[in-house]
């Protein structure tokens, strides 16, 4: 009889699993709907897990019967250990043919995780921003992930929101700006379809949904590419605000993590990241910034990738390593490297 081991990338939207031979082949995959217990519910967010998984075994030939050798699941909202505890005992008592073992983390744990199984920094940057260390040793360290009231800071929701309070101030003389602000004050009423700026409150306070202010950055990455200096400013702004979440945990990296052939690796993660190219000269200025400084002498290069693949891979990896298995799996077929840089000494 084939062993199994299953992971799960789970989501505020949507999730996926995954399940993996011993031998490190994947079997099955299957897509599902949102697995965030804050969003849907604890027991709502467990049974979409088990349907998921429970069709994956189908789709392998194994009989849905037969638990899984393990579960690793990385969940947007998986950050609280009581609440992980109660989930895993929910889950043996109410699908006791589930899955013999079980592991939950964090989704930003799992990116990493797809990406090598030394550690490293995954950096995300969506509608919202996240940053997290994993040292060798499984430790962790965080900055942000606080939401947009406290956070977000160089994420899709936070550059909207600058773009948005930029032309605000300027056109009520509040703050003076060195750009032109028409392009972008004209995306603005073309995205929101809006005729002027008392119409934008209902979008940001009666009917606000973060993800609808988040999706007005797509149009400021159009206007930056088209030369709207306004908009090549705030992606500016957004890389030195994600590098300044790197700056934030890197008293804390392992000497071993700058040693690799890859110095520094970074995860990136989320649909900003396709907007490198605006966010680059930010980004690497902060890090130059902060080389000269006692906490960036070890920072001789960095690696930044993307997955190739679902974080599901990575979460299957933790939870096999959970109960003491490592399965196969080649790291660098999961990621795609799109920017190294080295510091002068």
């Amino acid at each position: 009889m084939m062993e199994l081991y299953g992971g799960v990338e789970g989501g505020a939207t949507g999730s996926n699993v995954v399940l993996i031979a011993a031998d490190g082949k994947i079997v099955s995959k299957v897509d599902g709907p949102a697995t965030n217990h804050w969003l849907v519910g604890v027991d709502r967010c467990l049974e979409n897990i088990n349907n998921m998984v429970q069709e994956a075994k189908r789709e392998a030939g194994a009989d849905p019967n037969v638990p899984l050798k393990s579960l690793g699941m990385t969940l947007s909202g998986g950050e609280q250990e009581e609440a992980i505890r109660k989930m895993i005992e929910q889950l043996k008592v109410t699908f006791p043919k589930l899955s013999e073992n079980y592991y939950i983390t964090t989704d930003a744990i799992g990116g990493i995780s797809t990406a090598t199984d030394t550690g490293g920094i995954v950096l995300i940057s969506g509608t919202g921003s996240n940053c997290k260390l994993v040292n060798p040793d499984r430790s962790v360290v965080g900055c942000g992930g606080w939401g947009h009231l406290l956070g977000d800071e160089g994420s899709a929701y936070w550059m909207s929101h600058l773009a948005i309070k930029t032309v605000f101030d300027a056109v009520d003389n509040y703050k003076h700006t060195p750009f032109n602000i028409c392009l972008v004050e004209k995306a603005m009423c073309s995205y929101f379809q809006i005729s002027d700026r008392m119409a934008l409150l209902t979008h940001m306070y009666r009917t606000f949904e973060k993800s609808k202010i988040a999706g007005f950055c797509r149009k400021l990455a159009e206007a930056a590419a088209a030369g709207d200096h306004l908009s090549c400013h705030i992606f500016r702004r957004a890389g030195q605000e994600l590098a300044q979440h790197v700056v934030a945990v890197l008293p804390h990296v392992d000497q071993k993590l700058h040693e690799g052939e890859l110095g520094l690796p970074i995860v990136c993660v989320g649909s900003v990241w396709n907007s490198w190219d605006l966010m680059r000269n930010g980004f690497l200025e902060v890090l130059e910034e902060v080389k000269q400084k006692p906490v960036g002498r070890s920072l001789c290069k960095f690696t930044m990738m993307k997955l190739k693949c679902s974080s599901a891979l990575g979460a299957a990896s933790l939870g096999a390593k959970h109960i003491g298995y490592n399965l196969p799996m080649n790291y660098a077929d999961n990621v795609d490297v799109f920017f190294e840089h080295c510091f002068s000494r």
